[in-house]
């Protein structure tokens, strides 16, 4: 009985040496100001101040710096991601991965609530009641829904038809409100969405136009008339980076490249405030491909007020949106429709959306949400004001 206390303790001596060890080489090794894996600044391991040791907040910011800059991070949660493959349990951080190297977003039943979708149906109706605008739902099934395939066996999942009817049910009978059907989305057999993310790619984007423009009226040119070129070939997702074991899974980054010439007036600010304005004559943003947030490349990522003039039509129909990110991937696809888009992300944006109706004067009003954003959204009051 001895011996075996005398070995434990033994083994609990090495493992503290070895903490201690890692962390006096984390604090040795030179300090990396971001981490691509996670997409954040991370924290530095501060210099010593009596004053920050008195005050508390010296201990504080190293116990942050050493979990940031820790050289055991990256390869721990790695080989947790292993140990979890090798005994067919394959979901990690709210992600759902394959030996494929496919990743898939976990969305459930239980991340929304009846009352909230429902209510969020009434807004939408009211509002489109309010503004004399007819409204349309595109609503974006998540990945698991449009390509059950990916997900393990017997794994939880959104169960994306029931919402829908749901919905349905809550805007029955208002003429002005349409719930868009995903048929070509659901229906191709073509990869449609990022391996690695939760978006859908470039092409899961013209299907999702496809079946907008068809229910609305417009006609749909051939994918091929876009002429799709190749910007990036290493895109690790926000979804990778959850598991982040297969280095070799990499989506491509593909945009659109035969579109009408635009000008772009962008209005953001972080607060929700418009007191930011910058222009371009682009809707991609380049820069975005030397960094791990290369899906930003469409539009620059989101901003609280866009503005897209299509320079090719002196007149024409005029789209108001209301979106999430899966609709800056679409845009570039519903252009040639339209004169003029405008696009508002409730997330950065705290002004009059009413006003903005009223001075923009639009023949259609589009909520482009991918469906359990829609679901969970709680910021669709302000549409009302």
């Amino acid at each position: 009985m001895k011996k075996k206390k005398t070995n434990n303790l033994f083994y609990i001596i090495i493992f503290i040496q070895g903490l201690i060890f890692a962390g006096l080489f984390s604090m040795a090794h030179p300090q990396k100001a971001f981490s691509g894996l996670e997409n954040r600044t991370l924290a530095k391991i501060p210099s010593f101040s009596v004053k920050k040791v008195l005050d508390g907040s010296y201990q504080d910011q190293m116990e942050k710096g050493l979990k940031d800059q820790s050289v055991l991070k990256t390869p721990a949660v790695r080989l947790a991601v292993f140990f979890d493959l090798a005994t067919a349990h394959y979901d990690k951080n709210g992600t759902y991965f394959s030996p494929d190297g496919v990743y898939v977003k976990k969305e459930t039943d239980d991340d929304y609530t009846d009352q909230r979708l429902s209510l969020n149906a009434r807004i939408i109706t009211r509002f489109a009641d309010q503004t004399g605008q007819h409204a349309d739902l595109c609503l974006i099934p998540p990945k698991g829904a449009a390509e059950p395939d990916e997900l393990p066996s017997y794994a939880p999942y959104l169960d994306d038809l029931k919402l829908r009817e749901k919905i349905f049910k809550d805007i029955n009978g208002n003429e002005k409100v349409g719930l868009i059907p995903m048929e070509n989305l659901l229906s191709s057999d073509r990869e449609r969405y990022f391996r690695t993310d939760h978006h859908y790619n470039t092409y899961g984007a013209y299907l999702s136009v496809k079946d907008y423009l068809t229910r609305t009226g417009f006609p749909t040119a051939s994918i091929d008339r876009y002429v799709l070129s190749t910007v990036g070939e290493d895109f690790h997702g926000t979804l990778f980076r959850k598991a982040p074991l297969f280095e070799d899974s990499y989506d491509h980054v593909t945009i659109p490249s035969n579109l009408p010439d635009v000008k772009v007036k962008y209005s953001y600010g972080g607060d929700g405030r418009l007191d930011q304005e910058s222009e371009t004559d682009s809707l991609y943003e380049a820069g975005y491909m030397f960094t791990e947030d290369k899906y930003s490349v469409y539009m620059g990522g989101n901003h609280g007020l866009a503005v897209i003039e299509n320079q090719k039509k002196k007149e024409g129909p005029v789209l108001f949106m209301v979106k999430d990110s899966f609709a800056n991937s679409a845009v570039p696809y519903l252009i040639r429709s339209y004169k003029r888009i405008i696009m508002v992300d409730l997330r950065y944006f705290s002004g009059s959306v009413q006003d903005l109706v009223k001075k923009y004067d639009p023949d259609r009003t589009v909520i482009w949400y991918e469906s359990l954003d829609f679901a969970q959204e709680s910021r669709f009051p302000v549409l009302l004001r």
